[in-house]
């Protein structure tokens, strides 16, 4: 470990700790005070150089983030790679996801998705008695990943089942193996506006003797063409979709005491999913270019609203 120290001799002084560790992490430690000795300023930079070039590289072929809301729909084949910058629990993230479906028949598809963070800000201040204030700024990696299939069973109605893998460095949530089920059903109001509706059903895998209760959810969705060339397949799309979701069984630790296993952790919680998407044709292939904006509120996604806006490009192949 090599270390540098300098304070500056005026009324306010610097303290700047540098550390290097196995020669992957450089930590950064900046504290500064004023006249009277209390610490004003601080903030921490850590940069895992290692893996920031392997992450580049990466990304280069495959990026994406958490688990997003997609409107019901029939099975289709598409590609779409979206950026995104997202607020929550006071953490700021950049992230990139990479998401593909791909239909068999017209009532069969399979369905997969992979995220990537690049990196998480968070920012404290506080007065109490004195200024504080603290920032950490860090690298990440892999979020949450996805492998599903989509059916139509009769007609309009359907069954999505999923599995959700735990995430790499890119999340301290969700780290256990989600499997869910998810019956639905879709109302092609025109021939421009579809409905859907359905119900959501999530269970866990147990891991390190620890299992994350039950959840149920509801979901409605909306998608609606407008100003739609049927002929040339390109216009306008709006979405929205809403999920509310609740643990209806509470986790349990299987390390204590069987008295004790029960976490009290019956949460719910609400998202809301906006998106506005141009379909355009490009040398005669089919583009879509879209903003999506997704709000969550409650206990089971996060203590605190939490905001996302993305921009994506993809793909649906008709």
């Amino acid at each position: 470990m090599r270390g540098a120290e300098g304070r500056a001799s005026h009324e306010r002084s610097v303290v700047a700790t540098i550390s290097w560790r196995n020669y992957k992490t450089l930590n950064v430690n900046v504290i500064r005070y004023d006249k009277n000795g209390t610490e004003q300023l601080s903030y921490i930079l850590k940069s895992m150089t290692t893996k920031i070039g392997l992450s580049l590289l990466l990304c280069a072929g495959i990026a994406l983030a958490a688990e997003g809301l997609m409107p019901l729909h029939f099975p289709t084949t598409a590609l779409s790679v979206e950026g995104a910058i997202e607020l929550d629990d006071d953490v700021y993230s950049t992230d990139m996801t990479a998401s593909a479906e791909y239909a068999i028949t017209d009532w069969f598809s399979l369905y997969g998705s992979s995220s990537f963070r690049f990196l998480s800000y968070s920012y404290e201040f506080s007065t109490k008695g004195y200024i504080h204030n603290y920032c950490n700024l860090h690298v990440n990696g892999f979020n949450e990943s996805y492998l599903g299939v989509r059916t139509l069973f009769y007609r309009n109605l359907g069954l999505d089942a999923g599995w959700r893998f735990p995430p790499g460095e890119g999340s301290q949530k969700e780290r256990f193996h989600r499997l869910n089920a998810e019956p639905f059903v879709l109302f092609p109001a025109t021939p421009h506006l579809l409905l859907g509706t359905a119900l959501r059903y999530n269970t866990f895998l147990e891991d390190k003797n620890y299992r994350p209760g039950d959840e149920i959810g509801f979901k409605a969705s909306i998608l609606w063409k407008f100003w739609w060339s049927d002929a040339e397949n390109t216009g306008w799309k709006f979405s929205e979709v809403m999920l509310y979701q609740a643990r209806i069984q509470e986790s349990e630790n299987h390390n204590l005491a069987k008295n004790c296993r029960k976490m009290d952790d019956k949460y719910k919680g609400m998202k809301i999913s906006f998106a506005l998407t141009r379909d355009f044709r490009l040398f005669g292939a089919p583009l879509e270019l879209g903003i999506n904006y997704t709000i969550n509120k409650g206990t089971l996604f996060g203590f605190e609203t939490g905001h996302r806006i993305g921009i994506y490009l993809g793909s649906e192949l008709d």
